[in-house]
């Protein structure tokens, strides 16, 4: 039988012609008209969750959105946690907000969620079970009580970043008296509470408690909103009605601002990128009602670098506002890039990030891109304003929590280096890099000023809160975080901020032959333990995280290879992923233990296989997720030469899969171990010669049911196959009896009549690309096909004139995905069969044609298949 692989269809373009004219002089026309009435604004639209329930969600958010009342608990917990967050110091928000991260990643895990069973569908245990987390959460962030400052002899650190300074003086004395009382009130509790100042009272606003006041007859309305990611989930402030009559907005102090001399050219268009205030408060004072608006300090102050924020107080008499006192408050620091003078913590941050990977699974977008932008505003504050964060750990009592946190964090660091060979060697390069990271910052702060003391507190902030944030994302946590220790608590810490190396290893008793074997144990520690766990464990002998086996933690110290060789180790035992210990000793580039392996008779045909939800760690996590790495190619991404010479003696340049060959030779050449010499010595037999095919017996190892591929070959050619579970859907289409060249011909024609149709007079929608259905592959030959030409569509979609409904219930099917458009069709099917007799499962006979026209040109070829054996 031969089905044709059908030619892209046409695609209609059309063109717009635009028309433009120029004049060689200036045409005078209208002055544009800039209106800069108040103007009021609409209420944010709200959610039912914390988020919108659309797009790619993981479980978690799949079940909170299927559950009106937990979506209602989720998001009156996150303005409870925001709320608290607006009310602490910043190193108590640091502490809070890896908190609840690490509170939110553990959702899954404790109820029983996977990316599995993330159908959409309600899973009433699930749900109850986070609710149940959800209540428990709420009592813990309300029990965890924000601190009263404790009293310092030194001014509040804010008093060394900004200072009011009166600009344009229209209201004489008073505005001398007040900018003095606001930096008083500055120097003692930091951005002053206008509320506090001698002789005035909070009627409405930012500091008053509530909205809204009533001043004689006139109801006066502060706009106080939640400003979102941009501005830090703030609770910012936009303008000021009297009687629902907006008399101030986000570009009134702009405009006044703008009226300076000098003012700096800064756009007044807006007070910030939010188009908002950090607050407005409406004050009575000797008799008068005032308006004070601040603008944003620090990371979102609208100021440009160098340049100034600034406040105004105005008078406001009915509905008119009258400008007082204009000052300049906060000035922006002049540096751009500060971590270019850092090069020692810039590269410890850059293998933390390698280290951590790509942000976990479990969080959803919204998630991943919260967690980014509120570490941007952290670690700009700790690097530019280093005394507010130094100063509150004393004045707020932090001490204690932040060490804490940190021994936990540093024992997550030991903990993952434990898991396998890999992580171990990444441990012993990260850690020495510590020290000289942590000194640099030191070095940094006091040559902006600050004492020793501040100094050291400084830099321990910003060392912890870059090593938190990046062994938060190794994997979830397995249990709920407790709350941070509380404020002025006590605790005795086991290990310093940056610890030296070795000190995380001191008092340690190694109680595993993986941990002995990972951490060079000497032979004779390493007997013992073989002894032990043979009796004891089995099989299971040496095993440690995902599956990982002694032999692979023992590529680093040939001898103890040797050892375990003796005592019966299997040489090939996979991991989790099918990682064995001879792609181990290549990863490494072990030559002597790469060659010790393969004459213990270790496969070089093995390969891995995807395995998206294992593995720690950002290195880890990749290789599961990739799947399909052979000894030959990660030694020809990362070996050296005398390692790829072995596995080429040993028969490895074999023709695992379809283009196996050019991967290889594409990988040697970015192999970064190899000089040019060696390079090009090895390209004759990786790159020049032809690689035979791979063994019949290792085409079927792979196991389809665990949904990896395996290689088929057919004719000399190899076909990656893939076992698939087709969901039941909806096709629009038709059947028909037609020649394959006239399909050939015909399809585009066909495929936008019945996407035409299925839409306008379906009143359907398409779910996928077109298909060519086959209810019985034997019916089709070369001069004839009996096939249905399809689009998957949504449900509800009815049938029209010509044109066929047809429900397809959920089914097996093996898959091959051909991207050559000249494939020969008859090879991909007798591939999909032999493929079908060497896993025992049944054909049904049914066939698809996907053909994919979006992105890469592709036809997806399946046959149907029943899971069983024959009779």
């Amino acid at each position: 039988m031969a089905v044709l692989i059908v030619p892209r269809s046409a695609v209609l373009a059309g063109a717009f012609a635009m028309l433009g004219g120029c004049v060689s002089e200036p045409v005078s026309g209208p002055v544009p008209f800039h209106d800069n009435t108040p103007r009021s604004y609409a209420p944010k639209p709200q959610t039912l969750a914390s988020f919108a329930c659309s797009g790619a969600l993981p479980a978690v958010h799949q079940q909170i959105c299927a559950s009106e009342p937990l979506s209602r608990l989720d998001h009156q917990l996150i303005d409870q946690y925001r709320q608290k967050l607006r009310e602490l110091d910043v190193p108590g928000g640091l502490l809070l907000e890896a908190n609840q991260r690490r509170w939110m990643l553990s959702r899954a895990g404790q109820c029983g969620l996977t990316e599995e069973t993330g159908t959409g569908e309600a899973d009433a245990q699930a749900i109850a079970c986070l609710e149940s987390m959800y209540r428990k959460r709420a009592r813990h962030l309300s029990n965890w009580t924000v601190p009263e400052p404790q009293a310092q002899m030194e001014a509040h650190a804010w008093s060394s970043y900004a200072e009011y300074r009166l600009v344009d003086n229209r209201g004489h004395s008073m505005c001398e008296a007040t900018g003095a009382a606001l930096n008083r009130e500055l120097q003692r509790d930091g951005f002053p509470d206008p509320g506090a100042l001698p002789g005035f009272k909070a009627l409405a606003g930012s500091h008053a408690g509530t909205q809204q006041t009533q001043v004689g007859a006139a109801d006066i309305s502060v706009n106080l909103y939640d400003a979102g990611l941009y501005a830090g989930y703030e609770r910012r402030a936009r303008g000021v009605s009297v009687d629902g009559v907006p008399v101030l907005d986000h570009r009134t102090l702009p405009l006044w601002v703008a009226e300076q001399p000098n003012y700096g050219g800064r756009a007044h268009a807006s007070s910030s990128q939010t188009g908002d205030y950090a607050s407005i408060d409406v004050l009575e004072h000797a008799g008068q009602t005032l308006v004070l608006v601040n603008e944003s300090w620090g990371f979102y102050s609208p100021a440009a670098r160098g340049e100034s924020a600034y406040a105004g107080l105005y008078r406001l008499q009915g509905n008119q506002l009258e400008p007082l006192c204009l000052y300049q408050s906060y000035l922006t620091p002049p540096r751009t890039n500060t971590l270019a003078g850092l090069p020692a913590y810039q590269a410890l941050q850059t293998e933390l990030d390698r280290l951590a990977g790509d942000p976990l699974a479990e969080y959803a977008q919204h998630e991943r891109r919260d967690n980014f932008q509120t570490w941007k505003e952290q670690q700009w504050t700790l690097l530019n304003l280093p005394l507010v964060g130094a100063d509150a750990l004393a004045r707020y009592g932090r001490m204690a929590a932040l060490q804490q946190r940190n021994d936990e964090v540093l024992e997550a660091f030991f903990d993952w280096s434990e898991r396998n060979l890999g992580n171990k060697r990444i441990y012993r390069r990260v850690l020495p890099m510590m020290q000289p990271a942590y000194l640099e910052l030191q070095q940094m702060f006091r040559d902006q000023g600050l004492e020793a003391a501040q100094a050291t507190a400084a830099a321990d902030l910003l060392f912890h809160a870059s090593l938190a944030r990046s062994m938060d994302n190794l994997e979830p946590p397995q249990h709920v975080p407790d709350m941070p220790l509380a404020a002025f608590a006590s605790y005795r810490p086991r290990y310093a901020i940056a610890p030296q190396p070795g000190e995380l290893e001191q008092g340690r008793q190694f109680a595993t032959l993986h941990s002995v074997l990972l951490n060079n144990a000497p032979l004779h520690v390493i007997s013992d333990f073989i002894d032990y766990e043979t009796a004891e464990m089995g099989a299971q002998r040496g095993r440690g995280p995902d599956g990982n086996a002694a032999v692979m933690a023992a590529v680093g110290n040939p001898e103890a290879l040797k050892l375990l060789l003796r005592h019966g180790f299997d040489p090939d035992q996979p991991n989790d992923w099918g990682k064995t210990a001879l792609m181990t000793a290549v990863q490494l580039d072990q030559p002597d233990s790469v060659k010790l392996l393969l004459e213990q008779g270790a496969d070089v045909h093995r390969q891995t296989r995807k395995q998206p939800d294992a593995g720690s760690g950002g290195p880890d996590r990749a290789e599961a997720a990739a799947g399909q790495q052979t000894a030959l190619t990660l030694a020809a991404k990362q070996a050296g030469g005398r390692v790829i010479d072995l596995l080429i003696a040993a028969g490895a340049t074999r023709m695992e899969w379809v283009g196996y060959s050019d991967q290889v030779c594409g990988l040697l050449a970015q192999n970064g171990q190899l000089d040019d010499a060696q390079r090009t010595r090895l390209q004759d037999p990786l790159c020049t010669a032809s690689y035979s095919p791979a063994p019949a017996t290792l085409q079927a190892r792979a196991d389809l049911r665990r949904g990896e591929e395996i290689s088929i070959s057919e004719a000399g050619q190899e076909y990656r196959v893939k076992l698939i579970d087709r969901p039941a859907m909806t096709l629009f289409g038709q059947r028909m009896e037609i020649h394959p060249q006239r399909l050939r011909k015909d399809l585009g024609k066909m495929a936008r009549s019945i996407g035409t149709a299925a839409v306008r007079r379906g009143k359907g929608e398409i779910k996928g690309p077109l298909t060519l259905v086959f209810d019985d592959l034997s019916e089709s030959n070369a001069e004839k096909l009996k096939t249905g030409v399809a689009f998957p569509v949504s449900a509800g979609t009815t049938s029209a004139w010509r044109y066929q409904v047809e429900q397809k219930p959920a089914s097996k099917a093996l898959r091959i995905i051909a991207h050559d458009q000249d494939a020969d069709s008859g090879m991909l099917w007798r591939a999909l069969f032999t493929a079908a007799e060497r896993n025992n499962l049944t054909p049904t006979m049914e066939g698809y044609m996907l053909i994919h026209t979006r992105g890469t040109r592709s036809t997806e070829y399946q046959l149907g298949v029943i899971d069983q054996p024959r009779n």
